[in-house]
Order: structure tokens, then sequence, then C-alpha cells
């Protein structure tokens, strides 16, 4: 029944601006309203639990960490930002400097009084930047600041990768010429667990945990960083599908099946400052929360808001955007301990996890690659002024890490990955093809070239190359109908 009614509501989307689709639309979606409310998952907001959720904090070793220091948040003026000040002020910090690219309020310098101080300034300033923080002399530096909407990031390259990826570069560089900094902990994204991505935002957050990473080994700075998934209140879906059931006149998705994992500002902040008190010397750690419970529906989400508003209002779909098109890799998670399973970390990373003490953080490191590559890869970005070559430095530079990280794995879970990622059984189940992870899976065959485990890979791709066809053929079949 759902199943037919999301297949009405795609035909429809495409010309909904006309008054008899809209109708169907509208009529389609309060169908879908009372499905969903009869299966008891409109009772209250989906992302409710993910809102209430709390995370330990180890407040004695966070006061010893925190008392009498000089800290720096970069983007303290967002939202992850402002919540971790408050937060740093409860640890009898000495002061907290916040750099921001965006203008501050008089109000706000005022409610923080002397404790906080405001600083303006764009991390892509490199000359700027390093001047401020041999000013300031932090010992702790949080890293917020960044382009964060993966939309925007492709419609805007050059700024996403000279914020994201050269102003995290500019900073970690006045980091390791400062004399006072003794731990930068930097904000990153669970997509940053894909193995490789050619979506600019993840992508750039990848290289930026690459660039902690390979400071980390030789650095006498402790470098961690923290793996955020959609932030409740400040998610970019939430907000637009909340403020579109109460403005507009349809709400809109990308599409029915999208499922997304959230936490709260104080999760946040709490993992942050648990990457603080886990941070070691020559590696670098990364935390995320362990339990992020059952990722919520995208089209859950829209439709419990506009049974909420009171309004008979459409959902339409508009199919994946750029930033947003990358299909779910299922060799993503280890299939090996299903009960454990976490969309923020890869199997690579998942044979190094460790877990808390209070049992509620994952703690891992990211693969480590050649700092040449990296070096290489930062000078391009810094040389290419337009938006192409920008996306084709990165894009290759990245490749160019991820085929040398894996020379660093196990060929047993690069094979597993590929067993998970490609089995047939589960291309059909989910209806993919091997062209949905062409930029993948390729990699990690040619990497198991001369081991154990590539024939039996050989096979697992030719069974996939032929429901590839198959599908392929069908399709022709039905055009040519």
């Amino acid at each position: 029944m759902v199943h037919t009614i999301l297949k009405k509501i795609w035909h429809y989307s495409g010309l909904f601006e006309k008054e008899e689709n809209y109708d169907i639309l509208v009529e389609l979606t309060q169908e879908l309203i009372i499905l969903y409310d009869q299966q008891g998952r409109l009772l209250e907001n989906p992302f409710e639990s993910a809102r209430k959720r709390t995370l330990s904090l180890p407040v004695d070793e966070l006061k010893k960490e925190l008392k009498n220091k000089v800290c720096l948040v970069t983007g303290g003026l967002g939202s992850v930002g402002t919540t971790l000040v408050d937060d740093l002020l409860k640890f009898e910090v000495s002061k907290v400097f916040v750099l921001d690219i965006k203008p501050f309020s008089f109000q706000k310098r005022l409610f923080y009084a002397d404790k906080v101080e405001f600083i303006h300034i764009d991390i892509r300033d490199e000359i700027s930047l390093a001047k401020c923080l041999k000013k300031i002399q932090p010992e702790i530096v949080f890293h917020t600041a960044a382009v964060r909407d993966p939309g925007y990031a492709e419609r805007n390259i050059l700024e996403t990768v000279q914020t994201n990826i050269i102003g995290t570069w500019n900073l970690v560089k006045a980091c390791e010429n400062s004399i006072s900094v003794k731990n930068f902990v930097f904000t990153s994204t669970g997509k940053a667990s894909r193995y490789f991505t050619q979506e600019i935002y993840a992508s750039t957050k990848k290289i930026c945990e690459n660039i902690l990473d390979a400071f980390s080994r030789t650095s006498k700075i402790k470098y961690s960083m923290v793996r955020f998934t959609h932030i409740y209140c400040n998610s970019l879906m939430n907000n637009e599908l909340k403020n579109s059931s109460k403005s507009l006149d349809y709400v809109k998705i990308h599409s029915p099946g999208k499922f997304v994992t959230a936490q709260n500002l104080t999760e946040a902040s709490y993992l942050l400052l648990n990457a603080l008190i886990n941070a070691e010397s020559k590696i670098c750690n990364f935390l995320l929360v362990k339990n992020l419970e059952w990722p919520v529906e995208s089209l859950e989400l829209a439709l419990y808001y506009i049974k909420n508003s009171g309004r008979r209002i459409p959902i339409v779909f508009t199919g994946n955007p750029k930033g947003y098109s990358e299909k779910f890799f299922r060799g993503q998670l280890d299939w090996n301990k299903p009960q454990e399973l976490n969309l923020l970390i890869n199997v690579y990373e998942n044979q190094k996890r460790e877990i808390n003490k209070a049992g509620d953080i994952l703690i891992s490191s990211i693969v480590p690659c050649e700092k040449r590559l990296l070096f290489e890869l930062i000078q391009n970005l810094k040389s290419s002024l337009r938006p192409n070559e920008q996306k084709e430095n990165l894009l290759s530079g990245l490749e160019k890490i991820f085929i040398d990280s894996l020379k660093y794995v196990n060929k047993k879970d690069t094979f597993n990955i590929l067993k998970w990622g490609i089995s047939p059984k589960f291309l059909v189940a989910e209806d993919t093809t091997l062209e949905n992870y062409g930029h993948i899976y390729p990699i990690l065959v040619n990497s198991l070239v001369g081991s154990e485990h590539y024939e039996e890979v050989q096979k697992l791709l030719k069974e996939a190359k032929e429901i590839q066809d198959l599908k392929n053929e069908n399709y022709i079949l039905k055009d040519a109908s």
C-alpha cells in the first residue's frame, strides 16, 4: 500500500504546480499520514529520543584539564560553538576566545563579561590567523568553523574547499608554530567515514581528518576529533521540513527511504569535551556517540510536521541533489558485529574501536596515509582558483590518499567490505547495481591483486555484473515498449 502511494507521489511530483496534480498529491499525503499514524510512527517527533538523550561527562578530569586554561573556539558563534563556550565557562577556564567570521552582538559581549573575548577573523586568512594565535596564546583549541551544508558546498566549491581544508590547514600550522597550544580538537562528520567520496563537503572533511592524523604523529600537540551526525535543533533537513510545513504550500523531500541519525547540542558539546580528555600523543583519536538509535526517515519527519501543522499540504519528491546523491554502500558497516552497527564508523576503523568507561562513546582512529600526498594536495588546492579545477584537484588527491591508505589495512577486511558491499543478493534487495559504487569498488578490488582473496572477489564481481547487465536490459525493453 505504502509503496503504491510513493510511486504515485513520484509520478505527480514532477508537475505538482498544476492544480489537479497538487490536489492528488494532497490526498496521497493524507493517505500516508493515516498509514504512518496507524503504525504509531507519528505519535511524537521522530527526533524526540535524540533530543532527550544525554552523554557522560568526566567532570573531575575536565576540571583538572580546563581550570585556568586559555581556550580558543573557532566558529564560536554557531550553535555548537556557543553551547561549547557555555560549557567551558563552567570549568573555571581563564579565558575563552571566540573566533568567527560572523559579526557578534554587543549584548553577547555583555552577557559573557570578561571571561570571553570575540575575534573577527576569517580562517582562510593565514597571516591574520597566525598573528592572532601568537597574540592570544591559547592552550586548547576547538575548531568548529566550517561550511557544513552539503548542497551549498556543491554550489560553492571554492569557498568550501578554502574554508574547510585550507582554513583548517592554516589553523593547524599556526598551532604548530605556537609555543602555547597543547590540545587541538576538531569537529568532523560521519560522512568522513566513507572510504572514498565524490561529494565536496564529505571530501573536505575527510581531508581535514587526514591533516590532523598526519600532524598528530610527530607533533607535541595532542590532536583529537569528533564525528557529528545531524544536530537535532540545528539540522538543515529538520529546520527546512518544519518551516515548510508552517509557511509553504508543500513540503519537499529528496526521496523516500532516506534515513538519518541525530544527536542534540548538549551531546555535541560533551563529545568535544570528551575528545579533549581522550586525546593521546602521536595519534589522533576520533570520538562519536555509541548509541545513535534507529535512524529517522525524512519522509516520516515531514509527515509528522504536516500532521501537526493541521494543514492539508502535499509531500513532493524532488530527487537527490548534488551533495546528497551517493548511494549508501553496504560495505561501509561491519556486519561481523551486526548488533554494534554504527553509521559513523567504517569497517577498517571498527577494528580499532574502543569504548569509554561510561559505555556511551566509541573511540577509534582513521587509516593513515603518506604525509607527502597530503602536502601535494594542499599545494594544488592553494594554487587552483577555479571551482572545477579545485574539484578535480580535491577528488584526484583524495583518491590517491585512499589508494595509499589501503597498504596499511588488513586485506581480509577489504575482502569483507567487498563481500558485504557488492554481494549480488544485496544489490538486488536494495535495487542498486555496481554502477552506484563505481568510484569505490574498483580501488578496493585492485588492492587485493595477488592476495588469497582476489579470485573469490572476481567471482562476486562476475555475478554482480550479470545482475547489472540484466537490469540494464530490462530498462531497454521497458523503454522500447
